[in-house]
């Protein structure tokens, strides 16, 4: 199975954090398939157990979305509806909003198609940015 999923097409997804006072942006960008999700989802858990008050994923670079990746990106709406913590996607492009309006994900959680819709206006304490491979 690693054979088979070492020659995939494609680029796998690349993931920037964000921190601010008021929130974490996970941006991911390139594709999100089977070679990527675990590793976002061990990335949002982690954001998660910091308590911010509002996780926004920033999936608009995605050139690629898989069936996982939405998966992931519900799985952890729920995780943060059970913690308190807000959670938005932010979504413009055609690979990624509509299958999730198609599946009525963007019921589930807020989608939005600009990172100036997601984030708050007040200046940060603290701006901490970080890549994850």
């Amino acid at each position: 199975m690693h054979e088979t999923l070492a020659y995939l097409p494609g680029t796998p997804a690349r993931t920037l954090i964000t921190t601010t006072a008021d929130e974490t942006v996970v941006a991911v960008s390139a594709d999100l398939d089977l070679r990527s999700t675990a590793r976002l989802r061990e990335v949002l858990a982690e954001e998660m157990s910091l308590h911010p008050l509002a996780l926004i994923v920033d999936v608009s670079g995605l050139a690629f979305c898989s069936v996982s990746g939405l998966e992931v990106l519900t799985d952890t709406a729920r995780a943060a509806d059970a913690a308190g913590i807000a959670f938005v996607v932010v979504a413009g492009q055609r690979a990624v909003l509509r299958p999730l309006r198609v599946l009525g994900l963007d019921r589930e959680f807020r989608v939005v198609e600009r990172l100036a819709d997601a984030v708050g206006g007040s200046a940060a304490a603290r701006n901490l940015t970080a890549e994850v491979g």
